[in-house]
């Protein structure tokens, strides 16, 4: 498949990725390695949301934290040649330590969720910044790896839909030298339950994605009308089109079966606009 040329080719204009600009004092916290306004994972400007918001600016990403929904309301990450190594994948997920200290600190009754919470759900803990994005170094990689970084997602999205357009993804920049900005998040248009011990994580009912492509020396300041974009909507189901039953006698192992499954993401294309209406985020 060629991302630069019909039919997968999607043009989206500027007016609807351009972050809208807003003051940081809107954010309840900026917490991470790196300062904000050096952060080559996006620009200045951020996706203006009403949601609750703590900013994690680090080397590897941007996301922004809900501390309510215990998710990213979304992360972006710039993918070049040069964050594709040969590093292992860590597999070691973490609670995000930094950010369990920014809430300790705030007196949140809010808490960064742990690498357990999800056990027994039949959902994975879906990386939104893939570790395989970042296997230039063990350090990058393990940064993947925190719970702050992870959506609960079904097998069959996590493991077919998502895995396969983030290894499309991959080789555009890896074979075409090319630059990816790419940004990603949960929708919850629909009521899909929640997971954890005192069930506070939502489960999206959709995950969506956003992918503009630039030449290997232009920045997401460079992104124009005319920049190749791609923007997908995924549902978060099992491989036949249905949500995970809640009960409690759910053999896990059943539903993580999706070889029956067929579905293409590409058959998933969508608008920025729609994003912006299903999550309420402007970009």
């Amino acid at each position: 498949m060629n991302f630069i040329n019909a039919p997968l080719l999607t043009l989206l204009p500027l007016f609807i990725f351009v972050f809208q600009t807003r003051c940081y004092a809107a954010v309840e916290g900026i917490i991470g390695n790196m300062p904000l306004d050096k952060n080559p994972n996006i620009t200045q400007q951020l996706p203006h949301t009403n949601a609750s918001e703590i900013i994690i600016s680090r080397k590897q990403y941007v996301i922004s934290y809900n501390k309510t929904t215990r998710s990213p309301n979304w992360a972006a990450w710039e993918l070049d040649p040069k964050k594709i190594g040969s590093a292992d994948r860590s597999n070691s997920f973490i609670q995000d330590a930094e950010l369990e200290e920014f809430l300790d600190k705030q007196g949140s009754q809010f808490r960064a969720v742990t690498s357990t919470e999800y056990k027994g759900t039949c959902f994975d803990r879906g990386h939104q910044v893939p570790s395989a994005d970042r296997t230039n170094s063990a350090r990058d990689n393990e940064a993947t790896f925190t719970m702050s970084n992870m959506l609960p997602q079904t097998p069959f999205l996590n493991r077919v839909m998502w895995e396969d357009l983030e290894r499309y993804t991959r080789d555009l920049v890896s074979v075409k030298n090319k630059k990816a900005y790419v940004i990603a998040g949960p929708i919850y248009d629909q009521n899909f339950g929640a997971i954890g011990p005192n069930n506070d994580i939502p489960v999206p009912s959709k995950n969506f994605k956003i992918i503009f492509l630039l030449e290997s020396n232009q920045t997401a300041k460079d992104i124009t009308k005319d920049t190749p974009a791609l923007a997908v909507i995924l549902p978060n189901t099992l491989a036949d089109g249905s949500a995970v039953p809640t009960r409690e006698d759910v053999d896990c192992e059943t539903l993580a079966d999706h070889s029956s499954g067929k579905a293409d993401w590409n058959s998933y294309r969508t608008t920025v606009d729609e994003v912006e209406k299903l999550t309420g985020i402007r970009f």
